[in-house]
């Protein structure tokens, strides 16, 4: 093998190496869409940009991004798509918010001010939430725990519970009289503090009863790091148990802000004791077409990718927060404060509300939620928080998208009509993105998967691609004459669907494979579509295929008079859905989180003075959060490819193999896995970098 093949083949292991991005979950805030100039400041603060941290209750905001008026131009033939230096900005400073011990209690935590005594300062940094330290807006710590006022944690005597950090609290030991308990605080396995706390019930005094942790932290004094209530504690004739609440835990890590520091583009312009300015100081950023530019931290700016013949042009982006941490997340619209009558329909579409469907690109958006008119009044003394029947309304309808295989190459799939031949319709259900089976509303079903025009996929013949939704495709045979033709075997759960023969020595839309199939009462729907790219066949045979598109074949059928959650199906027809709250009222009381349907919620602030409210959806990433590893893993590595046995799937890698995550060894350059370093393994690393095959 010669050396120029070596440094190919060395070229693409390391490809191989890249891992797999992981789920992301996008919160974006409100779209902006220029056709003409930018006459005012563009402003998204935490009412409209679900993923700056908010208080709802108190209606606290800390965080501001600004583009300045005049920057930027939608104007067709004198766009203006800069941001220029110092044009964008970023600001944020500490609020006070009372702990609830002090809220529900009155009771004080130990602090070095009466207004630390009695709460601390939080405060949005890059769409997170942190503690500014002793009211620091240049001092973080992240937030760890905060107990609401019906949280409770019981310990027995002798248990140790991870607080989150590397924090544990240990309850040591209880007296014989059942009225003290002896608590010790712990980081990283190493004593931190300990104190014997009293009951409420055995002190006149019930502040006695308020453990407080204070520590000197980033030049700070006496910082409350932790603190809690001893609420009860229980002995019995085995197990003695404490119980606490109003539990706090800060981070001891401190994020300290400083001038002239830079996160991303951004660079600190003042980081003093009440705020912090971020500009854009020695960088531009560029809204071009269909891109996404990074701003700091997980925060970016999204445009769309609209310049094309017969597309509107318009200058149109948000900015938008990516989600990677396992966990449940609430995706807000915007917030609504009402002090007086509410004299206007309040309205929420894809555009204030981020849970709903939205396809920037070509500006489409289904859904949209209302309140009509006259429904609420936030006037004191005479206030009305009911939202009364047939007063909140949800509509929807498809929208026709273009398929990526008709947008980027002009080819079509087989339809029972020349429209679906060219694309299909897409409709935002109670915020979920579904296919509207040949273009009628009331018949959805879910969108699988769809390849962008960048996205390939390599079956090897014998193998099973297990797409989606149990649908797999299989490569069934290359023939032996030409190697020109593939066959393709697509299934469901184990059952074949279809079975086609693919000529790639014909016409390219010979290549293209489609699967249709009766579903929902509609005839011949494009179920799945697909480009065969290339075929290769040696000793190892392959297809390469592009622009996949698969939906389900479960149809979701909506009719008149259907129910979900409080609203009921009052039109469903082929082009519309219309539902209302017709037998059902809807109270925003304070401090109330009120189902409307599906993963849809109102949520009201716990405020006497005003009706304070948004809708949102939770969103789920991971599944459920995984359960947090042991201490100690053992580090036993039978065959030394640096992954542990309890990880390993195969404890017999040969020394000098290239080694994936689950400890699976591969000699570099085997590209087809078979153990072998054969011409078949070079040609494929050929085709690759010529762009034949995507390794």
């Amino acid at each position: 093998m010669n050396k120029r093949m070596i440094v190919l083949i060395a070229l693409v292991v390391a490809v191989f190496a890249v891992p797999a991005s992981a789920e992301t979950l996008e919160v974006r805030g409100n779209v902006v869409n220029l056709y003409g100039a930018q006459p005012s400041d563009l402003v998204w603060d935490a009412t409209n940009f679900g993923a700056f941290w908010y208080d709802l209750d108190d209606d606290l905001m800390t965080e501001e991004l600004t583009i300045l008026a005049n920057t930027l131009d939608g104007t067709m033939g004198t766009q203006d798509r800069e941001i220029d230096e110092n044009a964008l900005i970023y600001t944020t400073h500490p609020e006070l918010q009372t702990y609830e011990l002090y809220e529900n209690e009155g009771l004080i935590v130990e602090g070095d001010s009466p207004d630390l005594e009695i709460g601390y300062y939080l405060e949005g940094w890059m769409a997170e939430k942190y503690v500014a330290v002793n009211g620091n807006a240049d001092k973080l710590a992240k937030l760890l725990v905060e107990f609401e006022d019906d949280d409770k944690k019981t310990l027995s005597t002798g248990e140790s519970w991870a607080l989150g950090g590397g924090f544990t609290l240990t309850a040591n030991r209880i007296d014989p009289e059942g009225e003290k308990v002896w608590l010790s605080l712990a980081k990283d396995g190493k004593e931190l503090d300990n104190e014997v706390v009293s009951t409420g019930a055995a002190t006149p005094d019930k502040n006695d009863s308020v453990y407080t942790y204070t520590v000197d932290l980033a030049g700070e004094d006496d910082v409350p790091l932790m603190s809690c209530l001893v609420d009860a504690v229980f002995r019995g004739t085995d197990t003695n148990v404490v119980q606490l609440m109003y539990v706090f835990l800060a981070d001891d890590e401190v994020i300290e802000i400083d001038t002239s520091d830079t996160y991303g583009i951004m660079e600190v312009m003042t980081a003093s004791l009440s705020q912090i300015v971020l500009m854009n100081d020695e960088s531009t950023l560029d809204l071009d077409t269909g891109r996404t530019e990074h701003i700091m931290g997980d925060m970016y700016f999204k445009t769309a990718d609209n310049d094309g013949a017969g597309e509107d042009g318009a200058l149109r982006f948000y900015p938008y927060v990516e989600c990677t941490e396992p966990g449940t997340y609430e995706v807000r619209g915007n917030v609504v404060s009402l002090s007086m009558l509410q004299v206007a329909d309040i309205e929420w579409n894809a555009t204030t509300f981020a849970a709903f469907w939205y396809d920037i690109d070509d500006n489409l958006m289904t859904e949209d939620l209302t309140i009509l008119a006259n429904t609420l009044d936030g006037t004191i003394g005479t206030q009305d928080r009911e939202i009364d029947e047939n007063a909140l309304i949800y509509t929807t309808h498809p929208a026709y998208q273009a398929y990526e295989l008709y947008e980027n190459e002009g080819m079509v799939v087989e339809g029972g009509s020349t429209e679906l031949e060219s694309g299909y319709y897409l409709e935002g259900w109670m915020a979920e993105k579904y296919v509207a089976v040949n273009g009628n509303a009331d018949k959805l079903t879910k969108l699988l998967v769809e390849f962008e025009d960048d996205d390939k996929k390599i079956l090897y013949i014998g193998k099973k691609w297990n797409i989606s939704g149990g649908f797999a495709l299989e490569l069934v045979d290359i023939d032996d004459v030409t190697g020109d033709k593939a066959t393709l075997r697509l299934s469901k759960n184990g059952n074949p669907l279809d079975t086609t023969c693919i000529d790639t020595g014909g016409s390219r839309q010979d290549r293209v494979y489609t699967y249709t199939a009766d579903i929902g009462t509609e005839k011949d729907i494009p179920v799945f579509s697909c480009y065969v790219d290339a075929v290769f066949k040696g000793d190892v045979s392959y297809v390469q295929l592009m622009y996949v598109f698969l939906i389900d074949d479960d149809v979701l059928e909506i009719e008149t008079s259907d129910e979900y959650g409080a609203m009921e199906v009052m039109t469903a027809s082929t082009s519309m859905l219309v539902l209302k709250n017709d037998e059902t009222t809807i109270d925003l009381d304070p401090g109330t989180t009120e189902h409307i349907m599906g993963d849809m919620y109102f949520k009201t602030a716990d405020d006497d003075t005003a009706i304070r409210f948004y809708p949102f959806v939770e969103r789920t990433i991971g599944g459920e959060e995984p359960t947090p590893p042991p201490e100690t893993i053992p580090a036993t590595d039978s065959d030394h490819d640096g992954v542990p046995d309890v990880w390993d799937a195969d404890n017999s890698t040969q020394e000098g193999y290239w080694v994936n995550p689950q400890g699976i060894g591969r000699m570099p350059g085997d590209m087809n896995g078979d153990g072998r370093l054969t011409s078949v393994d070079a040609l494929m690393i050929l085709q690759a970098t010529v762009g034949k095959i995507d390794l």
